[in-house]
């Protein structure tokens, strides 16, 4: 426990607490107030503070000591509770804790009270979400291919997303799909199954253009705050939406998209959430000249707002924490092959930021793939490419997949490779990639296509038993590169392979580890050639004898 007379000695000690104003204990936290004053102010500035019972620990990654000052809410880095945003270093000493969180805010005062300093990054404005009815809201959007006008109102097509859990409580999550503009539909930039998908409930959106927001960072809470940013037009119009839906709809939640620009004009939108039937609008005569018109409009009234939870889901945030290079992501890739290696890569290039990947496999996902692979248990049997694409799509909004015939690569491929037109088919359809990765380990297969006249970047991987190393050879010197290491120079140990129950043929031991370990080293080396627009040489990716270091070895 705190010792709240330590605590007291402790700041009393610090040199720039020009006076302690009061210190005391309640319910294990400790709050106290003090005045700060040092060169360069021209006041004593008084902050409250709590110290927590984790303290000098942090909690959920804040700081278990919070200062405030109501008095500087219109400064950068306070909350609209008064609350100084600050965020130190880790320390476990008492003391040397204390004198680090004093000092920050004597930096954030020098900082941002006497050198009014702006921030260069965007801070969005404070949302404070809403329950309704004991369940939370969200809703995600991303880039449109359209600029909106100060005033432009229409109505927003949305699809259902999972119900799950947020906070402990429900929450009802949807998808933006569209937006309908003077009967324009305006698509969201989804890839293409998530434009597909049914668009089963609407909104409403209205674009402010400018921030909702007092101090431009805490979002209005009361609709009167919206008097000088709405439109009559509008006011009307959702006066009009609510008379003919009422019956139909009354009670219903609908959602109101509030748009506004954010950094280089990119727009960000605040969902409210209003009922039929109590719409925070009212009817108010017109009145010309002290004569009533006869006309009526709407006016807002007093009410507080219901926030839902809006996120930007556009490619730039989405991938915003680090993707591959673009002369990979950017690039048309096809993945012949999603056994474990295949898949893998499939995965590790959709969560990387790649736009554009087709796979093909003619083979079924048993039970047995799930534990080495990136498959899952709850599809049961089907088609690997068919559990793959959705599983693919589930991880990314902006990856286009196409599925190619299953028994393309394997049945059609080593019967028209014989003849000079059929080597020109093959050919054309590879040619139409930027990159192919062949994972399927079938030699058959690997010596037709080094064999084709190909432009695109053909890579093949395959790993030995025991995933002791990842072999990758580029095109055109693959076939050979690889069953000379297969065939002699690797030692890979063909007498302990994994033979289940049936006739089957026998398949390399590895864990999930072991090869997504060799997996992911791989496509950093491989990627790192492409960044640097580097020679790719064949290589191989090695495993010490004691697991604990790997090594490229390029030829």
């Amino acid at each position: 426990m705190l010792n709240i007379e330590n605590i007291k000695e402790l700041i009393s000690d610090i040199s720039f607490i020009n006076k302690i104003h009061s210190i005391e204990k309640k319910d294990s936290i400790i709050k106290g107030e003090v005045g700060i004053f040092f060169d360069g102010l021209d006041k004593v500035l008084d902050f409250s503070f709590e110290i927590y019972p984790q303290y000098p620990l942090k909690h959920h990654n804040s700081e278990s000591i919070r200062f405030s000052n109501r008095d500087l809410i219109e400064i950068n880095h306070v909350m609209e509770d008064g609350y100084i945003c600050i965020h130190n270093s880790h320390n476990l000493n008492l003391k040397q804790k204390l004198l680090i969180d004093f000092d920050s805010l004597k930096q954030w005062i020098e900082k941002y009270y006497i050198n009014n300093k702006k921030d260069s990054n965007y801070e969005h404005i404070v949302v404070e979400e809403s329950l309704i009815d004991d369940e939370y809201y969200s809703y995600i959007f991303t880039d449109i291919n359209y600029k909106f006008n100060k005033g432009d109102y229409g109505e927003v097509k949305l699809s259902s997303l999972s119900n799950t859990i947020f906070k402990e409580k429900g929450i009802q999550n949807f998808l933006v799909n569209s937006f309908i503009l003077n009967k324009v539909n305006i698509n969201c930039q989804w890839n293409s199954y998530y434009q597909n998908i049914n668009t089963d409930r609407i909104g409403i959106f209205y674009f402010l253009e400018e921030h909702p927001a007092k101090y431009n960072k805490f979002i209005f809470k009361n609709w009167k705050d919206f008097d000088e940013l709405i439109s009559k037009d509008f006011l009307n119009f959702l006066h009009q939406l609510e008379q003919k839906k009422f019956k139909k709809y009354k009670g219903i939640l609908l959602p109101l998209f509030l748009g506004y620009k954010t950094i280089n004009d990119e727009i960000h939108w605040q969902v409210a959430l209003i009922k039929f039937g109590e719409f925070p609008i009212i009817g108010e005569q017109e009145i010309l000249l002290g004569l009533k018109t006869g006309k009526w409009n709407s006016k807002l009234i007093d009410s507080d707002i219901k926030w839902a939870l809006t996120r930007n889901s556009s490619y730039k945030y989405f991938f915003g924490r680090g993707t591959l290079d673009k002369s990979i992501t950017e690039k048309k890739i096809l993945i012949i092959g999603v056994g474990a290696i295949g898949s893998m890569i499939a995965k590790t290039l959709t969560r990387s930021g790649c736009k554009y990947i087709d796979i093909v496999d003619y083979d079924i996902k048993e039970p047995e793939n799930v534990c080495r692979s990136e498959y899952i248990f709850q599809f049961g049997l089907t088609d690997k490419v068919t559990e793959l694409q959705q599983i693919l799509v589930s991880i990314s909004p902006f990856l286009e997949i196409t599925l190619l015939k299953d028994e393309f690569f394997e049945f059609t491929t080593k019967i028209i490779y014989k003849n000079n037109e059929g080597k020109e088919f093959l050919t054309s359809i590879l040619n139409d990639y930027d990159i192919v990765f062949d994972c399927t380990t079938d030699n058959d297969l690997m010596s037709i296509l080094n064999n084709l006249d190909l432009k695109c970047d053909l890579v093949n991987l395959s790993i030995t038993n025991h995933a002791q190393e990842l072999v990758c050879g580029f095109y055109p010197n693959i076939y050979h590169f690889v069953n000379t290491q297969f065939g002699g120079i690797l030692q890979n140990d063909l007498h302990d392979l994994y033979e289940p129950t049936g006739c089957w043929n026998p398949t390399f031991k590895a864990s999930y580890n072991d090869i997504n370990t060799l997996v992911q080293f791989s496509i950093k080396h491989i990627n790192n050639l492409y960044k640097k627009n580097k020679q790719k040489n064949n290589f191989i990716v090695e495993m010490s004898h004691d697991n604990f270091k790997l090594e490229i070895k390029e030829y």
